[in-house]
């Protein structure tokens, strides 16, 4: 039961890639709007504090001064010093104007430096007199102290706070990263290997229709178009399983029909052509064994038709047992002589020097050769050459039946053992049903080994088959 309703494929690619976009835009926001804050609380600390801290600082230097010349007038009565006096508090009150237009904050902490003021200018009667500090400066020090304490608590607070901010835009930035990485190369390698392994599935079985097997169903269940893919190649798959077997079991109904009747034509030709009827001329005798001759040939089509149907139910049974490999190309090329001596084609043969024996179904084995070499010899030209030859391979024996013919092309060579195919060159001008490669390629197969061709337009080709030998049964 699907939590979810389905989605499509560009869905579920749109979902994820807004998810990640998502992820990635909040991320980007938020360092955005810290750097934001941090731009500001830097400007506070580089501007307004630093100009607060100089503003304190020159202002505090200007009052030391006043304290300084005041203490020297009441000492040594120093006319100077007055003047200095004068200088130096109308610098302080130039500075503190300056800094209370910039700063208006500061109005109401700094209101007692702004009140009018008077400073006594005597000479002191005693040293201590002299020395002592003034009131009022000593008043606006210790407000410019506490300004200057304040704001270094102040300065040491922004510092703390943008460390601190740093610290957090940097763990979001580095986990929003990770997130996106983590949905973008995983999550992209897992969506990719899920459409691989589901397409995977529908190639094997794809694979699988074309070598002419039934696929097991082709179970997807993503609830997008790979589903409804699967589905319709399972019904496609279905249909042809259904198909298939309607015309196996047509055919090989049809072949038992036709078996009998076809058996009694053959038996009252022969009676007619010996005469049991009655005499019959030279004409008449020419005509019944063309007559006899294509019952021949019905009855072979027949009899491939059956073996076909039998072994694709899966009823050739192998009479296994050792063979001479040498002894069974000897034996085939014997039966095919009469067939070669009338278009003037020349057998031979080429074995190797090891033995050659393998484990096999002499009968089954000596079928295969006989369609391979009577192929040859139907498609090589006259007062050409067709060899069989047998070579040792690793745990096996390779045959091979080599003819001088037109050859095979490319594009079919993987075609022409599926049953009823017959190549494009050929369909026109030589008789067949195509069933004898699919044939021999099926007892190869039942022997555990494999057939290929290789071939050249104008070297003819060779057809091989792998039979394993008797010591790896």
């Amino acid at each position: 039961m699907r939590i979810f309703p389905p989605m499509s494929i560009s869905a579920k690619m749109l979902a994820w890639a807004l998810s990640i976009t998502t992820i990635f835009c909040v991320t980007t926001a938020y360092l955005v709007y810290q750097i934001r804050n941090e731009s500001d609380l830097t400007r506070e600390i580089a501007s307004t504090r630093y100009e607060i801290g100089l503003a304190v600082q020159q202002m505090e230097e200007r009052l030391d001064s006043v304290q300084n010349n005041i203490r020297r007038f009441k000492a040594l009565g120093d006319e100077t010093a007055a003047r200095f006096i004068v200088e130096d508090l109308s610098r302080f009150g130039e500075i503190l104007r300056e800094t209370l237009n910039r700063h208006p904050q500061y109005t109401e902490d700094w209101k007692p430096l702004t009140d009018e003021f008077t400073i006594s200018l005597t000479k002191g009667d005693s040293p201590d007199d002299a020395f002592a500090a003034d009131a009022t400066i000593q008043h606006w020090l210790a407000i410019l102290a506490g300004t200057r304490i304040d704001n270094q608590q102040q300065i040491s607070m922004g510092m703390s706070r943008l460390r601190r901010d740093n610290v957090h835009a940097y763990r979001v930035g580095f986990y929003g990263l990770i997130i996106c990485l983590l949905l973008a190369i995983p999550g992209s390698a897992l969506f990719a290997w899920r459409i691989n392994a589901h397409l995977g599935a529908i190639r094997s079985g794809i694979h699988a229709l074309g070598e002419g097997e039934t696929p097991p169903p082709v179970r997807v269940e993503t609830g997008d178009e790979l589903e409804e893919l699967a589905d319709a190649f399972n019904e496609m798959a279905g249909q042809l399983h259904r198909e298939e077997r309607m015309r196996t079991d047509f055919i090989s109904m049809l072949s038992h029909e036709i078996r009998t009747p076809l058996t009694s034509i053959r038996e009252s030709v022969d009676m007619m052509a010996d005469g049991v009827f009655g005499p019959v001329n030279e004409r008449q005798t020419r005509f019944l064994r063309i007559a006899e001759k294509e019952t021949d040939r019905l009855a072979d089509l027949l009899r491939r038709l059956m073996t076909v149907t039998r072994m694709e139910a899966g009823n050739l049974n192998l009479d296994r047992h050792t063979v001479d490999g040498e002894e069974l190309v000897r034996t085939t090329m014997d039966r095919l002589e009469s067939s070669a001596m009338a278009k003037g084609i020349r057998l031979q043969s080429e074995f190797p020097e090891a033995e050659t024996t393998l484990l096999g179904d002499t009968e089954n084995l000596r079928q295969v050769l006989l369609n391979l070499g009577g192929n040859a010899i139907k498609f090589s030209p006259d007062n050409s050459r067709v060899t069989f030859r047998l070579d040792r391979a690793d745990n096996g024996v390779v045959f091979s039946v080599e003819d001088q013919g037109p050859g095979v092309p490319e594009a079919e060579r993987e075609l022409i053992f599926k049953k009823y195919y017959r190549a494009e060159g050929v369909r026109m001008d030589k008789d067949g049903a195509g069933l004898g490669l699919a044939i021999c390629h099926k007892i190869v197969e039942a022997h555990g080994g494999h057939m290929w061709v290789d071939s050249g337009l104008e070297d003819g080709c060779a057809f091989r088959f792998f039979i394993p030998a008797q010591d790896s049964a």
